[in-house]
C-alpha cells in the first residue's frame, strides 16, 4: 500500500505544479525596442541540473550547475543574461520574435520559473480629426467629428453644444478595433475638447479638436473703419489739391492784377503830364510871354497829378 500512496502523492504534486506552471504572462513590446523577461521564482541548480531560456522549442541560453553558460548561435549579440537574477534581455525585437518564452530548471523534473506570451507590435499610425459643422448660432452648435488613421480606418460621432457645455450624441461609432488590433476611439474631454485616440498596447497617438474654434463665432463683418479710412483719405487729398489749386490761382490772379494796376497808374501819370505840360503851351499865344506858365507851375501840376 505504501508505494501506491507515494505515487498518489507524487501525482498530486505534479498536478499542483502543472496548474501553477500553466500561468502565462502576456507581454507586448514595440518593434525595435528591447525586451526584458524576469524569472518568477528563485533558480536553484543541483548536480546534473541546468537552467534554460527557450523561445518556443528553440534554446536561447543554458546555465549548468558548474556556472558554465552557453548562448545559442542565432542569439549571439542579441541576448544578455543577468546571472544574479537569471533575467533575459532580448535586444531590438522584431515581428519574428513574437511567441512563447519559457524559463525552467531541468533536472529530475522540469520546474518552470517563467512563462511569457510575447507580442511584438508596430507603433500606431497617426490619427486626424475633421469637423463637419451641422448648425451654428451664437448660443448653440451641432457638429460631427470624424477620426481617421493613415491606414484608412475611421469613426465619427456627433456633438451638441451650448455656450456652457457639450454632450456626445447617441449613434455613430464611438470606438472600434481595427484589423491590425489597434483601438480607435472618439470622445468628449474637458467640456469643449473632442479627442481622437488611436492606440495599441505599446503606443498611442491622439488629435484634439477644440469645439470653440468652430462654434459660437459667426464670421465678423469687416470693420467700418477699414472702409471709412480710405474714403476719408481720398476726400482729404482732393480737398488739399483743390485748396492748393485755389491758392495758386489766387496768387497768379493777384500778381496779374497788380501788374495791370501798376500799368494803369503809369499810363494815367503819363497822360496827365502830357495834358498839363503840353496843352498850356499849345493854347498860349507865342507873343504872350506874360501868360506863359513858369517851370515851377508845370512841376506843381505834375505833383498834383493822381
Amino acid at each position: 500500500m505504501h508505494p501506491i500512496i507515494l505515487l498518489f502523492v507524487i501525482s498530486l504534486l505534479h498536478a499542483y505544479e502543472a496548474r501553477g506552471s500553466d500561468t502565462v504572462t502576456p507581454v507586448f513590446v514595440q518593434k525595435g525596442k528591447d525586451l526584458l523577461l524576469n524569472v518568477t521564482a528563485p533558480v536553484k541548480l543541483v548536480k546534473r541540473s541546468e537552467f534554460k531560456w527557450q523561445f518556443k522549442d528553440s534554446i536561447i541560453f543554458r546555465l549548468f550547475d558548474d556556472n558554465e553558460t552557453i548562448i545559442i548561435g542565432p542569439y549571439h549579440g542579441r541576448v544578455e543574461i543577468f546571472l544574479q537574477n537569471h533575467s533575459l534581455l532580448l535586444k531590438n525585437v522584431q515581428q519574428a520574435d513574437s511567441g512563447r518564452y519559457t524559463a525552467a530548471v531541468f533536472g529530475n523534473e522540469i520546474n518552470y520559473v517563467g512563462k511569457y506570451s510575447v507580442t511584438v507590435q508596430d507603433p500606431v499610425s497617426l490619427v486626424n480629426g475633421t469637423v463637419d459643422l451641422l448648425s451654428n448660432s451664437s448660443d448653440s452648435c451641432n457638429l460631427t467629428v470624424t477620426c481617421s488613421t493613415q491606414d484608412s480606418h475611421h469613426i465619427n460621432s456627433t456633438f451638441r453644444c451650448d455656450t456652457n457645455t457639450c454632450s456626445q450624441e447617441e449613434g455613430g461609432e464611438r470606438s472600434k478595433v481595427t484589423t491590425s488590433g489597434t483601438s480607435l476611439r472618439v470622445y468628449l474631454s474637458k467640456g469643449f475638447s473632442v479627442i481622437c485616440n488611436h492606440s495599441n498596447q505599446v503606443s498611442s497617438d491622439e488629435h484634439i479638436t477644440m469645439i470653440r474654434d468652430f462654434c459660437f463665432s459667426n464670421p465678423a463683418p469687416e470693420p467700418r473703419s477699414n472702409i471709412i479710412i480710405p474714403s476719408v483719405a481720398v476726400i482729404v487729398t482732393v480737398i488739399l489739391v483743390l485748396v492748393i489749386i485755389y491758392i495758386g490761382a489766387a496768387f497768379v490772379r493777384h500778381r496779374k492784377k497788380g501788374k495791370h494796376e501798376t500799368k494803369d497808374k503809369e499810363n494815367t501819370l503819363y497822360e496827365t503830364v502830357q495834358v498839363k505840360s503840353v496843352n498850356p503851351l499849345v493854347d498860349q499865344n507865342p507873343t504872350d510871354d506874360a501868360a506863359a506858365p513858369s517851370p515851377s507851375s508845370i512841376y506843381s501840376v505834375i505833383e498834383a497829378g493822381p
